[in-house]
């Protein structure tokens, strides 16, 4: 049996989604189930993030692995995907995994991030890692061609942001989103999803992928450790690494911090901080 933290099942009755609750209160039976299919040993305290709890565990042959049990919600669907198509080139190796239950085995990394190194290195690398895991994207993940055309609709409707950022981002959907490419591209690789490893000294956790332009899901790098005095060169840098296409880069982030913004949802911490992306690089 596995204790789920408590400040992770308050956040999640926080919600008041029925669904979500469920899970929570079936998560020590899941838990039990896989601990049991698997042949696994918890190995210490479990570790939790937004909508998911990691147990420490041990394999039959003493080696250390996480147990993770996610909640399934559109973004991470397809997590298992991602990381065997990657196969541990640049990510956390995937050891067994069961789709329908959100249920995942990795290898056990190290519990420093990236975010524990200077600015401009982190970055790099960063951009490094986002470059190196482009792949074709598989038929089955969602694709930024259908998110731009609902994103252009819900844009037209929202409230609290100055109408011509509107405008711009509406545009940029209507005008980038039809052409998107469809290379697998994870939108939320930023420092905290990215750890320190022993066969590679950073390896990729978490992915959230979806069929898109290279050149989407920078902002995430902007917002987090966030310096609103160097946006620009901290995306310029990242147009460099990636060899980005630079319109289309500015394009898409201002895009996703404007989304983001106009999101009742987006707490004020991000929120906030989307503002400030949005209107710095609106209008170049």
């Amino acid at each position: 049996m596995i204790r789920i933290p408590k400040d992770f099942s308050d956040t999640v009755l926080s919600w008041g989604d029925d669904e979500a609750t469920r899970w929570l209160l079936g998560l020590p039976e899941l838990a039990a189930e896989y601990l049991d299919r698997w042949d696994l040993a918890p190995d210490g305290t479990p570790l939790n993030g937004f909508c998911s709890v990691v147990q420490p565990v041990r394999l039959p042959d003493a080696t250390p692995a996480m147990l993770k049990l996610g909640l399934l919600h559109e973004e991470s669907e397809h997590e298992w995907l991602a990381l065997s198509i990657w196969d541990g080139h640049g990510a956390v190796r995937l050891l067994d995994h069961d789709a329908e239950d959100g249920v995942l085995l990795l290898e056990r990394l190290h519990p420093e991030t990236l975010a524990t190194q200077p600015i401009e290195q982190a970055l790099t690398i960063a951009g490094l890692l986002r470059k190196r895991l482009l792949r074709p994207a598989p038929r089955r993940i969602r694709t930024l061609r259908a998110t731009a055309a609902r994103w252009a609709e819900e844009l037209a409707r929202a409230e609290g942001v100055p109408a011509p950022i509107l405008d711009e981002a509406i545009d940029h959907c209507r005008t980038f989103g039809p052409l998107a490419l469809s290379q697998m591209v994870n939108e939320d690789q930023h420092f905290q999803n990215i750890l320190a490893g022993d066969r590679e000294p950073w390896l990729v956790i978490d992915p959230k992928v979806i069929a898109a332009d290279p050149e989407f899901g920078l902002a995430t790098l902007l917002w987090n450790r966030f310096e609103p005095d160097r946006l620009r060169h901290r995306l310029d840098m990242l147009v460099e690494i990636e060899e980005l296409d630079p319109d289309r880069a500015r394009a898409w982030t201002f895009v996703t911090a404007v989304v983001n913004w106009a999101n009742e949802d987006t707490d004020d911490w991000t929120s906030d901080r989307c503002e400030v992306i949005a209107t710095t690089l609106a209008g170049l």
